[in-house]
């Protein structure tokens, strides 16, 4: 029993705490295809702008050129902020009610190819890839 107990110990405060995926410094230009050339809407439709997505955390981002930003989190809702690009990633910050949200937009790889978000949640640090969704294209 006492071994049981160690070892759902182990595996619960093991799991989630950080991500394993290494983050890249990259330079503005290798974001310009995330970013909307234009400044946000009102009433951001995401099924039409250039976002970032992971459908599994679930979290939908579109960042404008105008340094705000619009997210959609469907186990919370939806909200904006600003955003500016410094040491070689695009730093979100949102203020909420509760808690105000800082998201780091990185490279997962040299040269953007892939890119992740990088976050703290109740879980800890983590490292999420996110798809490219580029309608305009």
């Amino acid at each position: 029993m006492k071994i049981l107990i160690i070892s759902l110990s182990l595996l619960l405060f093991g799991c989630g705490s950080k991500s394993d995926l290494k983050t890249y410094k990259i330079t503005k230009n290798d974001y310009q295809d995330v970013i909307n050339q234009s400044s946000m809407p009102s009433r951001p439709d995401l099924s039409k702008l250039k976002t970032i997505i992971n459908r599994d955390y679930p979290i939908e981002i579109a960042i404008f050129n105008d340094g705000r930003w619009y997210y959609d989190l469907p186990n919370l809702d939806t909200g904006f902020g600003t955003w500016k690009f410094t040491e070689g990633a695009i730093k979100l910050h949102a203020s909420r009610d509760l808690f105000d949200m800082h998201i780091n937009v990185v490279g997962l790889e040299e040269g953007a190819r892939i890119l992740g978000i990088d976050f703290s949640d109740r879980h800890g640090r983590r490292v999420i890839p996110v798809d490219k969704i580029l309608p305009n294209k």
